[in-house]
C-alpha cells in the first residue's frame, strides 16, 4: 500500500496551512509494505526468508539472533542490513560497546546506507555534536535530494530520517524547521515512537518543563555551593601555608641547658 496526496490550488489559505500543505506533499512516495534493501534482493530466497525471521526475533529474543547474524555478516559482507540487525541485537542485550563499535563500522563501510547515516546521526546528537550532521547528509535534508534515483521510501526510512533532522534543527535553535519536520512526522506516522520522541523534545509537557526548571535551579545552587566551598578551602589552604611559613621562620627563643 502506497500513500500519497495531491494538493489542490487554494488561493486564500493561511501561512500555516501553506506550510502544512508543503510538508504533507512529498516529492516521493511512502510505502507501509515491505521494502527490502537492494542488497537483500540479490540474495537467495532462503536467505531473504531467514533475514525476515531474524528481524522478527530481534525484539523478543535478541540473544538468539546474534550468532546467526554474525555468520551472515561474514558470509555476505556486502549486505549492510545484517550488520544493522546485529547492532540492534547487541543493544537489546546490553552490549553497548559492541553496538557502538558496529555503528561506526556500518557508517564508514556503507556510506550510502540510510539507516547507517541516521543511526550515526542520532549518536552525534546524543553527544552534542549537531555540526556533524551537515557532513553525514551532505547538507541535504530531504530524502529525494539524498537519493535522487529513488521514488519510494519505506515508512521506517522516512521516520528515522525525518525525526533526526527535526531534532537536529531543534538543537541548533531553528525551531521553525524543527516544527516543520515534526508536522510531517505527525501527518505520515502519528503513532510512531520516534514521532513521540520529537514531540516531547519540541513540546515538553508542563511536568517536564517544571522538572527541567527544577534541575536548572538545583544545578545553579549546587554550582554556587561548590564555588563557595572551593573558595573557602582556598582561603584555609592559604592561611595554613602562611602559618607554616611563619612557624618555620620564627626565631627560636628556647633556652638550651
Amino acid at each position: 500500500m502506497i500513500k500519497n496526496i495531491f494538493i489542490q490550488n487554494q488561493p486564500e489559505v493561511s501561512i500555516l496551512q501553506k506550510e502544512n500543505q508543503a510538508v504533507n506533499h512529498l516529492n516521493y512516495k511512502i510505502t507501509y509494505d515491505a521494502l527490502p534493501h537492494e542488497s537483500l534482493k540479490q540474495l537467495p530466497m532462503s536467505v531473504q526468508k531467514q533475514a525476515t525471521e531474524l528481524y522478527r526475533l530481534i525484539r523478543s529474543k535478541p540473544a538468539q539472533v546474534i550468532a546467526p547474524l554474525q555468520k551472515l555478516t561474514k558470509k555476505y559482507p556486502a549486505v549492510p542490513v545484517f550488520y544493522n540487525y546485529l547492532r540492534t541485537a547487541y543493544e537489546m542485550t546490553g552490549q553497548s560497546d559492541k553496538a557502538d563499535t558496529l555503528l561506526e563500522i556500518i557508517y564508514r563501510k556503507y556510506p550510502d546506507y540510510l539507516f547507517g547515516k541516521t543511526n550515526y546521526a542520532f549518536r552525534c546528537l546524543s553527544t552534542c555534536q549537531p555540526e556533524k550532521l551537515v557532513g553525514i547528509f551532505g547538507n541535504k535534508f530531504d530524502l529525494k535530494l539524498l537519493y535522487p534515483h529513488r521514488k519510494t521510501f519505506h515508512i521506517s526510512e522516512f521516520t528515522a530520517f525525518t525525526s533526526v533532522i527535526a531534532l537536529y534543527h531543534d538543537m541548533i535553535g531553528d525551531r521553525r524547521n524543527a516544527r516543520k519536520y515534526y508536522r510531517s512526522l505527525k501527518y505520515w506516522a502519528p503513532n510512531h515512537s520516534l514521532t513521540q520522541v520529537v514531540k516531547l523534545q519540541l513540546f515538553p509537557t508542563f511536568s517536564q518543563r517544571l522538572l527541567e526548571q527544577f534541575n536548572t535551579l538545583f544545578n545553579k545552587i549546587f554550582d554556587f555551593i561548590t564555588q563557595r566551598l572551593e573558595k573557602k578551602m582556598t582561603i584555609l589552604e592559604e592561611a595554613d601555608a602562611t602559618k607554616i611559613v611563619t612557624t618555620n621562620h620564627s626565631p627560636n627563643y628556647s633556652r638550651q641547658f
